[in-house]
Parts: structure tokens; sequence; C-alpha cells
């Protein structure tokens, strides 16, 4: 084609605006153009971390991203049914760990989709997981303050019927026994991340009012810790030289808390392209079994920890 009949017919779609249609150019080409993508939390910016790598990589490959927001199990039923109405061609979800039941994910299984479940506490045993090392992640949080001296340290933890939480108590309580710490109930308070921000500061004070207090708080997640910050500075205490504070997360704000926060990194980008590639790989003849990755969560060390007061002035 030539540069002026380019020019004729760009200016022909221009005058008729002309759009394209997906499902006339699938029967053409034997296949759906869209890739689904289910995101839990959309509210948080955690999650939304997964689509500037998961979009670029559809659309490499020739697919449209389809975006639903999920807020519990029966709204991504919801999305399924949906999704399926326009004909995907796979579905990556992105869940929270309170996300364990998956029956409702059969018609899509049915239905001959392909799927991806990252960050699921259960999934059914014919789908790809993607999730992160919880456990492994608090565990180096807690060794790296009991390497700076600590003994006293405590843990905002998130809600029981969140599996992560479950598998950063595990976490914390194995690095004490690493450490030869003895693990204090006391020093454990639960707080939901969806709660209101009174109730975070309500258990950090708990922890303050402890005889003696800890000397260091991993908090449940980077807006916890935050919190907690906030709730310390309002106490007279300074971060780090009389507590010290880690997150979880790695949010966008972390680096720039007063001061920069030591945090537990999530990888939700990282499992975003590991999502996407497997999605690509099934929907183009992958018969492999079903594979289950589990991702790192490396410690971010920044100025929100220091060794405990005491060790600073024997």
């Amino acid at each position: 084609m030539t540069a002026s009949t380019l020019q004729r017919v760009q200016q022909a779609i221009a005058d008729l605006r002309y759009r394209r249609n997906d499902m006339a150019r699938g029967l053409v080409r034997q296949r759906t153009s869209t890739i689904g993508l289910v995101i839990a939390e959309i509210e948080t910016p955690l999650f939304l971390q997964a689509i500037p790598i998961i979009q670029p990589l559809a659309r490499a490959a020739d697919y449209d991203l389809l975006i639903y927001s999920a807020k519990d199990e029966q709204n991504e039923a919801q999305a399924i049914d949906l999704l399926l109405e326009k004909d995907v061609a796979g579905v990556v979800f992105l869940s929270t760990s309170a996300y364990s039941h998956s029956h409702h994910l059969l018609p899509l299984l049915e239905a001959g989709k392909k799927a991806i479940l990252v960050n699921r506490a259960q999934g059914l045993p014919q789908l790809d997981r993607v999730n992160w090392d919880n456990e492994g992640g608090i565990e180096q949080a807690v060794l790296h303050l009991t390497a700076m001296g600590h003994t006293r340290i405590a843990h905002l933890c998130g809600p029981p019927h969140r599996y992560s939480s479950m598998e950063r108590v595990r976490g914390y309580r194995s690095a004490l026994v690493k450490s030869g710490l003895t693990y204090d109930p006391a020093l454990v308070q639960m707080v939901d991340y969806t709660g209101s921000p009174d109730t975070w500061r309500d258990a950090t004070q708990s922890l303050l009012r402890l005889d003696p207090r800890p000397t260091a708080i991993i908090a449940a997640d980077d807006m916890i810790a935050g919190a907690a910050l906030s709730t310390l500075h309002h106490a007279g205490l300074r971060v780090p030289e009389d507590v010290s504070i880690i997150g979880i997360d790695d949010q966008h704000f972390a680096s720039i808390l007063h001061p920069p926060l030591t945090t537990v990194k999530l990888p939700v980008p990282e499992a975003g392209r590991h999502a996407i590639e497997m999605l690509l790989a099934r929907m183009t003849g992958d018969t492999s079994p079903p594979k289950q990755l589990l991702l790192p969560c490396p410690l971010l060390v920044r100025q929100s920890v220091a060794p405990p007061k005491e060790e600073l002035n024997p």
C-alpha cells in the first residue's frame, strides 16, 4: 500500500468513525482477543502495581485487557459470568488471601477458558498458582531486628481469616525460635487491614502500655505502619531511636515517610508478570502439569530501624 493510499484509508476510517469489532475479528482468527483481569481491593494501590506489567505483555500478544474489581468471592463469581459473556480467552485473578473458595471458577474451565490464580489461599488443583512467601518475608524482618539486638519485637498482625496473616505469624514465631527468644502472645495484636485507622492506633497504644514495652514493631502493612508511626510520635517516642518499625507491602509512600519505612516488599509486579506469561503459555498449548510458584518477599532496609535504645546507651 502506498503512502497516499494509506492516508486515504486512515481518513476514511476517521470520517466514518470506524470501530474495530473484536467479536468479528475473533471469528476470523478463530480465537477471542480479550483477557480478563479480576482484582480484589482495587481501592488500594497494592494490586494495581500489576496492571502496568500485565497490560503491555497482553497487548504484545495481541490481546486486550478487560479489568473487573471483585471485593469478595460473590463479586468474583459475578465477574466470571460477565467475562464468559465477553468470551474472554483467559483470566488472571489477583486475590486477597481471604479468598479460599474456588468452586465458582469451574464454569470458566467448563467453557474451555484458562485461568491463573495469584495470592490465593487455596485453588482448584488443575489451575496454576502464583503466591509469595509471607512466612519467609516476616522471618527476614525478625532476624534483621534480632541481629541488631532487639529482643522485644511486637507484631501488629492481620485478621485470622486471611491466610497471609497466619503465614506471617508462623514466620514471626519461627524467627524467634531461631534467635533463641520466647514467644510472648502479649506482643501480638490483631488489626484489620480494612478497619478504621483508630483501631490501628488503639492496637499500637496497647503495645506501648506493656512493661517493658516493645523496642520494635512489625506492622501488618505499610498503612498500619504509618498509623503506628504517627501514634509513636504523638506519644513522644522517636522512630527509630526509641522504637523501630517495619511495614509490609512497599507501597509508593513508604519511602517518603519520616523516617523512610523499612518494609517487606510484596512482589506484586513480579507475580503479575509470571501470571500473564503462564496464562499466555496455557492459551497457546502448554499442557504441562499445573505449576505453583512461590516468590520471595525481600526486606527493603531504610531508616525506620535502629539498634534498641538500651544497646545504644549501655
